[in-house]
């Protein structure tokens, strides 16, 4: 039986309510787009990219609790591995404050390399200023 992503990660709900709530945007719109998705672990960063909230299957896929992560900047799971294109990418794709999809090799809790997909939505306050992004990661082989 496959279960929907809130099945899933219910507590990652509780989180991101009150983290919309306090921006005042509605982020069902991305889960809502994504709950089909199998496998797929959400992180919530702010408009620094520090992480602010995790769902709790990211664990399966970095070796972190999800709650081990926050405050965490996005970058903390880079290192040699890591390309360098890939990153400058997703880098002008965030200064642009546009989505994007990459593809990196990161590393996980325990220094192994792992592959990680993201899709990445821009979420911006009434004022239509950036505030936060939220990324589906899935993990794929290296």
């Amino acid at each position: 039986m496959k279960l929907l992503l809130w099945d899933l990660d219910a507590t990652i709900f509780h989180d991101l309510d009150k983290i919309a709530i306090s921006n005042n945007w509605y982020f069902k719109y991305f889960i809502d787009g994504y709950s089909h998705f199998k496998n797929y672990a959400i992180v919530l960063v702010d408009h620094e990219l520090n992480i602010c909230a995790a769902s709790p299957n990211i664990k399966k896929i970095t070796g972190y609790e999800s709650n081990e992560m926050i405050g965490k900047a996005v970058y903390f799971s880079h290192g040699a591995a890591t390309n360098s294109d890939c990153k400058f990418l997703s880098k002008i794709a965030i200064d642009e404050e546009i989505p994007f999809h990459s593809r990196l090799v990161n590393y996980d809790r325990d220094g192994n390399v792992y592959g990680c997909e993201t899709r990445a939505f821009p979420i911006f306050n009434k004022s239509g200023k950036l505030c936060h992004y939220i990324a589906f990661k899935q993990a794929y082989s290296v």
